[in-house]
């Protein structure tokens, strides 16, 4: 996966972590990675027969197993001291969310067979590591008698309090950020309808999942009168910048694993408004937790923003990474 991705990103950042002590009695084996391929049949196969069939053998060699995806659960092997990192069940169990689809409502055969290959995955598990309260809730429900552990993600939060230069594609005034894809669940829509004839600039950062949505939602832009502006992927340091020069972020997805930008803005000092849904409504201060669909919440929040640079990141300080190693060697502990 793309370390620019979310999952990439954290799955990177375990690696890191282990690697360099941070999780104390613990070290750093063998790590299984493959690229993806477009062949399908090459997919499959690694998917369903070569990947099981190595990390079992891998399995033999190490005291505990860490799967860093729940897409990957096919890995875990059986009887092994195996732990999963849970992000979200969105594409294991599909549901509509306030009118949004989240997940595959209609998988193939192929997808259905691999769904059931990751739910036994699931079941042969020793431990689920959830990175949030309601994905951990879900879990005890879909799979009971499966052990978990909470334990949010964290951030370096000294990485986003550097020194950096405003962008220069910030305009004069107010300047919100909406960052991630163009899925549905995401609702870049959203943000838009709420900055619509307002006298902000709304940066839209994150690669697009494809030039059609990109351009349908610069046409929505421009009918509804929204100063948008395309930016597409950044850099980490270019994003640190966006984030503490920026007065605001808006956060409308419906569905979440975690929820990495706000507490990234939050760690810069800037605010995050963050639409009531799991599971990022756990990460804001309870003032900046937004309604779903009101959009003059939205644009009332907007109007009265002020600096709150010190409370923020007095919250993003809760999930740093010496916490988040506290827990992981505890939850790591236990199977032993």
């Amino acid at each position: 996966m793309s370390p620019y991705s979310g999952l990439g990103s954290t799955h990177l950042s375990l690696l890191n972590r282990i690697e360099s002590g941070l999780i104390e009695g613990y070290e750093l084996g063998d790590v299984h990675e493959y690229n993806i391929s477009r062949n399908p049949f090459t997919r499959l196969w690694k998917r369903w027969f070569s990947g099981p069939s190595r990390v079992k053998k891998m399995a033999s060699k190490y005291d505990l197993i860490h799967i860093t995806d729940q897409e990957q659960a096919g890995l875990i092997p059986a009887g092994r001291n195996s732990v999963l990192t849970v992000h979200d069940l969105f594409h294991l169990f599909p549901s509509i969310r306030e009118d949004v689809k989240i997940g595959n409502q209609k998988p193939s055969i192929i997808r259905k067979k691999d769904l059931k290959k990751l739910k036994d995955g699931f079941s042969r598990a020793k431990l689920l590591i959830c990175v949030s309260k309601y994905t951990q809730q879900e879990c005890e429900m879909r799979f009971p008698g499966v052990p978990t552990a909470w334990i949010p993600h964290a951030i370096n939060t000294d990485e986003y309090q550097i020194e950096t230069k405003r962008p220069l594609w910030f305009k004069e005034g107010v300047n919100l950020l909406v960052i991630g894809s163009e899925e549905p669940r995401k609702r870049v829509e959203f943000a838009v309808k709420v900055c619509a004839n307002m006298s902000v600039t709304l940066h839209k950062i994150g690669a697009e999942s494809s030039d059609e949505s990109k351009e349908k939602i610069i046409a929505m832009a421009e009918n509804l009168n929204c100063d948008l502006n395309w930016v597409g992927r950044l850099e980490q340091i270019e994003m640190i910048a966006a984030l503490q020069h920026a007065d605001a972020l808006l956060f409308p997805s419906v569905a979440e694993g975690f929820g990495l930008p706000p507490l990234e803005a939050y760690a810069a000092g800037t605010i995050a408004l963050v639409a009531d849904a799991p599971a990022h409504n756990e990460i804001p201060l309870q003032h900046h937790i937004m309604p779903v669909n009101d959009v003059e919440a939205w644009r009332s929040a907007i109007l009265e923003l002020k600096d709150e640079s010190s409370d923020v990141k007095e919250r993003a300080a809760e999930f740093s990474v010496e916490r988040w190693a506290e827990r992981h060697l505890e939850a790591y502990n236990s199977l032993f």
